[in-house]
C-alpha cells in the first residue's frame, strides 16, 4: 500500500493535469478547425463581404437633332474604405494623400458646407427660410441638438411636443459657425492627442521606428526618455499602456497642441462623410472625383502605402456645351431639402446627387435610372480584393426635347453681345433711355405649328457643369451665385449712374435675428441685380409695351368698333374721360388705318381702339387677350400655365375682377388707420377709434373676430356679393366695441359707428372706383398699365396669331427614349384653344406686323434685308414712370416676331429688361432665323451676320 500511495506524487499530478489540459485543447483545436472549421472560415470570410453600390448613369438630355446637351463620362474617384484594421492609419494616411493630391493640381472633394477663413455655412440657396431649414438640419444631423435637449428637456425621455422642436431648433440656430466647428472637430476626435496614440499603436513592436515618426510629426525635442518609455510602452500590458500613452500625451504637451484649421477642416470633410454615410450603410467615402488619369495611376502605384485607399471609377453628369441651354436645363446637385422624401424613394441621401432644377428637376424619376451594385470581399485594409457579384445599374431614360442646340446658341450668344452693346452705350436713345443696366433678358422662340420650344434663353445664365463636378463650385461662385454682396453691388451701381439715393434706398435691409454673419442682409426690391438662377425666360414679368396692339387690333376688328380700311386721325395726345395719353411720336401721323397704326407702333390710334372697347365692356379686351394665352378669367377654370414642363409664373392682361383683388389689399391697410381715428379726443390729444389689425396681444376670441370683419370687408371690396353688408359689419363692429378690452371703455356711440361704415363705404368704393376707370383700358390697349406677362407667353401669342388662331400647349420634350434609343413615349401636340377670327381680321393683322418689318418707317425695317419673308412689332414696357430715372432704370425692351411670313414656322420673343426700345433686339431675333433656315439660306448664298 506504501508502494502505490508513493507512485502517485506531484510530477504524477502534474503531467495528469498537463495531460487533461492540452486534451481539451486538442478537443477545441479539433473542433474549430476540423468539426466547425468550415463554418468559422465562411464567418471570417463573410465579415470582410460587402455590398458597393454601383450608381446608374442619368439619362442623357438631346436636342430635337440629336444633339447631346447633357450625358455621362466615366471619371476616376479616389475613395476611402475605412476597416477596424486601417483606421489607426487615418491622420497618417490622409497626409500622404493631401499631399499627393496638392502636387497633382487634383482637390479634395468637398461638399461640406461649413466653411472657413471665416468660418460660414454656404447652403445653396438665396431664401432665408430655406437657409434656415438646412442649418437646422445640417446640425441635427450630427447631433449637436441632442445636448440641447438633455439640457432643456432633461425628462422627456427623446420624445418632445412640436413646440419643444421649435425651441430647440431656435437654440440650434444660435451657434454660431465657429462653434458649430469645434464641436464637430472634438466629436470626430480630430487631435493630435489621437493621432499621437493611432500611431503608437500602429509602431508598437517597433520604438525606434516609432521614435522618428514622432519627433518628424509632433516635432518633439530629441529626449534620453523617450525610447525607454516607447520600448515600455510596446510590452505593456493594455492598462498600463494607456497610463503610459496618457503620461506621454501630458508629458511632451501633445494635448495642448492642435492643428492648423484648413488641415483640421480637411479631415473633418472625410470623418463627416464616413458619419453621414454611416446612416444608409457601407459605401466608400470619396476623397477626390474626377481625378486626372496620371493621378489615379499614381495613386494605384501607391496603394500599399495608403490604406483604405482604392481608385475607381463613376459616371459624372456633363454638360458639353457649359452654360448653353441651362435655364431649362437646371442641374443636379446633393440633396439638401426634405431628404426624408428621398430616403423613402431609396436614396442615399448622404452622396446621392438628383435633379435640382430645370428638367433635371421635373423628370428626376425618368433620369436617375436603377443603381446596381457589386458584392466584394474586402481584405483587412479595406481594398477590394474580389468581385462574388454584381447587379448591373440600368440607365435612366433619354429626354428628346423640341430644342434646337443651333437656334438656342444663336439666342444666347446674341442676346449676350446686345446686352454689352447696350451697357456699353448707355445714352444711344433719343429719348433719354439709359441701358447701362441691360443686365437680364429673354429669348424664346416656338415652333408655331406644334407649340415646341425651339430656343428658351435666359441671360445671365451658369455652367451646370459647376454643381455636377464636385470641387467646381467655389467660394467666389457661390457667393456670386447664392450669396451676393448687395451693398458692394449697390455703391458701384449708385457711383456709376450718380444716382441721388442711398444703398438702404436700393436695397432695404431684411430683418434678421438670426443672423450671426455680421453681413446685411438686403432686399432687391427694384429687381436691378442680374440673377443667373432666375428663369427670366419663363419668370419674368413686364408690360408687353407695344407688343401687345396686334391684339388690341384682333380685339377691335372682331368686336367691329374698327375695320381694316377706316382710318383714325393722330391727335398725339388722348383726352377722353379726362386721360392724358401720349403718343411717342413728336408729331401727327396723320390719318391711319390699323395696318399704318401697327407699323409705327402708334399710341394714339390703339387708345381711340380702347375706348372703343371700353363701351363695349370693360373686359371685352381681356376676354381676348385670354384667348391667345395671356392671362386667365380670373373666375373662369383655365389652369393660369403655358403648359411648359419646368416651372412658370403667368402674366395676367387687366380685368375688372384682378384689379379689384390687386387694390383691395393697399385699400385695406389705409382703412385701417382710417378706423383709428374715428373721433377727436376732447382733450386733443389725438384720436379714438377701433383697431381692426389683429395684435399679438389679441386673445383667440378677439382675433377670430377681426379676421371675421377684414374677410367681409374684403369680400365686399372684391366681389361686392355680401348679403346685408352694412348691417352685418355694423353688429361685428359692435361686438368688437363690447369684447375688445382696449376699447370697452371708449364709450362708443351710434354716431361713432356711423362714421366708421362711411370709411369703409369709402374704402369699398374707392376700389371699384379704381378697378373701373376707362384709363385702365386704355393703359392695357398699349401693353402697358396692369398688363404683366413673360416673354415665354408672348412667343405663344405671337404663335397662335402666324398660324391662324391654333393655341398649342408649349412643351420642351418630344420624345422620352431607353438607353437604346428606342421611343418609350411621344409627347403630341396638344391644343388649347382655337380662336376663330374672321379671315379679314387676320390678314390684317399679320399685315399690319409685315409693315413694321417691311415699311421704310416701320419700327423694325432692318429687318426688311433679311431674304425670308417675316413680320413682328417692337414694344417699350415703361417699369416705372415716376421712380426708373431715380434708381437707374429704364423702359424694357421687347421685341415678337414670325417667319416665314406666307408659310409661318417659327415665333420668337427677345425682351431686356431695361434695354430702353424693342428695335434694339432685332439683332437676337435675325440671328435665331438665321440658325432655324440654315440651310435654306445656304442655298441663298446668305451671307450670315450672327452664326
Amino acid at each position: 500500500m506504501k508502494e502505490k500511495k508513493k507512485r502517485f506524487n506531484r510530477y504524477t499530478a502534474f503531467f495528469l493535469l498537463m495531460a487533461i489540459i492540452y486534451s481539451v485543447l486538442g478537443y477545441k483545436l479539433i473542433d474549430l478547425q476540423i468539426v466547425k472549421g468550415e463554418y468559422y472560415n465562411e464567418r471570417a470570410n463573410m465579415a470582410a463581404i460587402t455590398e458597393i453600390p454601383d450608381p446608374a448613369p442619368r439619362g442623357n438630355i438631346v436636342d430635337r437633332k440629336g444633339v447631346v446637351l447633357a450625358n455621362n463620362y466615366q471619371s476616376y474617384m479616389l475613395v476611402y474604405n475605412e476597416t477596424s484594421d486601417n483606421k489607426k492609419y487615418f491622420f497618417e494616411t490622409m497626409d500622404k494623400v493631401f499631399n499627393l493630391l496638392d502636387k497633382n493640381g487634383e482637390m479634395q472633394q468637398d461638399d461640406f458646407e461649413l466653411k472657413i477663413n471665416p468660418f460660414r455655412f454656404e447652403f445653396k440657396t438665396q431664401d432665408e427660410a430655406t437657409r434656415k431649414a438646412q442649418e437646422i438640419r445640417f446640425k441635427r444631423d450630427r447631433g449637436l441638438n441632442e445636448a440641447i435637449e438633455k439640457k432643456l428637456f432633461p425628462d422627456s425621455k427623446g420624445k418632445l411636443t412640436q413646440g419643444q422642436i421649435n425651441t430647440v431648433d431656435k437654440e440650434l440656430l444660435k451657434i454660431s459657425p465657429e462653434e458649430t466647428f469645434k464641436l464637430l472637430v472634438k466629436q470626430y476626435n480630430i487631435s493630435p492627442a489621437e493621432d499621437f496614440k493611432n500611431l503608437l499603436e500602429q509602431y508598437k513592436i517597433n520604438a525606434d521606428e516609432a521614435y522618428g515618426l514622432i519627433q518628424e510629426r509632433f516635432h518633439i525635442k530629441p529626449s534620453s526618455d523617450l525610447k525607454a518609455q516607447l520600448e515600455q510602452y510596446a510590452h505593456s500590458n493594455s492598462k498600463d499602456a494607456k497610463v503610459i500613452l496618457n503620461n506621454l500625451i501630458s508629458e511632451y504637451g501633445i494635448d495642448k497642441m492642435e492643428y492648423d484649421v484648413q488641415l483640421q477642416r480637411k479631415y473633418m470633410v472625410i470623418r463627416d462623410t464616413m458619419k453621414m454615410q454611416s446612416f444608409s450603410g457601407y459605401k466608400p467615402v470619396v476623397i477626390g472625383a474626377n481625378i486626372k488619369k496620371d493621378t489615379a495611376f499614381i495613386f494605384y502605384e501607391r496603394l500599399n502605402d495608403l490604406p483604405g485607399i482604392d481608385v475607381t471609377t463613376q459616371p459624372l453628369r456633363n454638360y458639353p456645351y457649359g452654360e448653353l441651354g441651362s435655364s431649362f436645363l437646371g442641374y443636379i446637385s446633393k440633396i439638401s431639402n426634405n431628404p426624408e422624401k428621398y430616403k423613402e424613394k431609396g436614396y442615399d441621401v448622404s452622396s446621392d446627387y438628383i435633379g435640382t432644377a430645370g428638367l433635371e428637376s421635373v423628370y428626376e424619376d425618368r433620369l436617375k435610372g436603377s443603381n446596381g451594385g457589386r458584392i466584394v470581399k474586402l481584405n483587412k485594409q479595406g481594398r477590394v480584393i474580389e468581385e462574388l457579384g454584381r447587379r448591373e445599374p440600368y440607365p435612366g431614360q433619354t429626354l428628346k426635347l423640341t430644342i434646337d442646340k443651333d437656334v438656342q446658341n444663336a439666342a444666347e450668344k446674341t442676346l449676350d453681345k446686345v446686352m454689352q452693346d447696350l451697357q456699353n452705350n448707355p445714352s444711344v436713345s433719343s429719348d433719354g433711355a439709359n441701358t447701362a443696366n441691360a443686365t437680364r433678358g429673354a429669348a424664346v422662340a416656338i415652333d408655331v405649328k406644334t407649340g415646341g420650344v425651339l430656343a428658351l434663353a435666359s441671360r445671365p445664365g451658369f455652367d451646370p457643369n459647376i454643381f455636377s463636378t464636385p470641387g467646381k463650385l467655389t467660394t467666389d461662385m457661390y457667393n456670386q451665385f447664392f450669396n451676393p454682396d448687395l451693398e458692394k453691388f449697390a455703391k458701384n451701381y449708385i457711383a456709376n449712374r450718380s444716382l441721388q439715393v442711398t444703398v438702404d434706398d436700393l436695397f432695404p435691409p431684411i430683418n434678421n435675428s438670426d443672423n450671426k454673419s455680421g453681413k446685411v442682409e438686403r432686399k432687391d426690391q427694384y429687381d436691378i441685380y442680374p440673377k443667373p438662377f432666375f428663369n427670366y425666360a419663363t419668370s419674368a414679368l413686364t408690360p408687353p409695351g407695344s407688343t401687345f396692339k396686334p391684339l388690341t387690333a384682333v380685339a377691335g376688328l372682331e368686336e367691329g368698333v374698327i375695320t381694316p380700311e377706316e382710318t383714325i386721325y393722330d391727335n398725339l395726345v388722348y383726352t377722353k374721360h379726362g386721360y392724358n395719353g401720349h403718343s411717342w411720336n413728336t408729331s401727327s401721323k396723320g390719318a391711319l388705318t390699323v395696318i399704318d397704326a401697327l407699323a409705327c407702333s402708334n399710341n394714339y390710334y390703339f387708345f381711340e381702339v380702347g375706348d372703343r372697347l371700353y363701351q363695349n365692356g370693360l373686359d371685352t379686351l381681356a376676354n381676348y387677350a385670354w384667348k391667345f394665352g395671356l392671362g386667365v378669367d380670373p373666375k373662369g377654370k383655365a389652369t393660369p400655365s403655358t403648359g411648359i414642363e419646368i416651372p412658370e409664373n403667368f402674366g395676367q392682361v387687366f380685368n375688372v375682377q384682378s384689379a379689384k383683388n390687386n387694390a383691395a389689399n393697399p385699400h385695406m391697410w389705409l382703412l385701417y388707420d382710417e378706423l383709428k381715428k374715428i373721433r377727436k379726443n376732447k382733450d386733443g390729444g389725438g384720436y379714438s377709434g377701433i383697431d381692426i389689425q389683429i395684435q399679438t396681444k389679441d386673445s383667440k376670441e378677439i382675433s377670430d373676430l377681426k379676421g371675421k370683419i377684414q374677410d367681409t370687408i374684403k369680400q365686399q371690396m372684391k366681389f361686392n356679393n355680401v348679403n346685408n353688408f352694412s348691417d352685418t359689419v355694423k353688429g361685428l363692429l359692435k361686438e368688437l366695441i363690447q369684447k375688445d378690452p382696449s376699447i370697452q371703455d371708449k364709450n362708443f356711440s351710434d354716431g361713432d359707428i356711423s362714421t366708421a361704415m362711411n370709411k369703409i363705404f369709402e374704402a369699398v368704393n374707392a376700389v371699384e372706383e379704381e378697378a373701373t376707370r376707362p384709363g385702365n383700358v386704355y393703359n392695357a390697349a398699349i401693353g402697358q398699365g396692369s398688363d404683366q406677362f413673360t416673354p415665354l407667353q408672348l412667343a405663344n401669342y405671337i404663335a397662335t396669331i402666324a398660324n391662324g388662331g391654333t393655341r398649342y400647349k408649349v412643351h420642351l420634350v418630344d420624345q422620352f427614349l431607353d438607353s437604346n434609343n428606342n421611343v418609350i413615349q411621344d409627347v403630341k401636340p396638344e391644343v388649347i384653344e382655337k380662336v376663330n377670327m374672321k379671315p379679314e381680321t387676320l390678314k390684317a393683322v399679320k399685315e399690319g406686323m409685315l409693315a413694321v418689318t417691311s415699311y421704310e418707317d416701320g419700327t423694325a425695317s432692318s429687318l426688311s434685308q433679311f431674304p425670308i419673308k417675316n413680320a413682328g412689332k417692337t414694344g417699350s414696357a415703361t417699369f416705372n414712370e415716376k421712380i426708373q430715372d431715380k434708381i437707374g432704370r429704364t423702359s424694357s425692351a421687347v421685341f415678337v416676331g414670325f417667319a416665314p411670313y406666307d408659310d409661318p414656322q417659327i415665333a420668337v420673343c427677345v425682351f431686356v429688361f431695361d434695354g430702353g426700345h424693342g428695335g434694339y433686339l432685332i439683332p437676337v431675333a435675325e440671328a435665331m432665323y438665321e440658325a432655324y433656315f440654315k440651310d435654306e439660306l445656304k442655298n441663298m448664298n446668305y451671307h450670315f451676320q450672327y452664326n
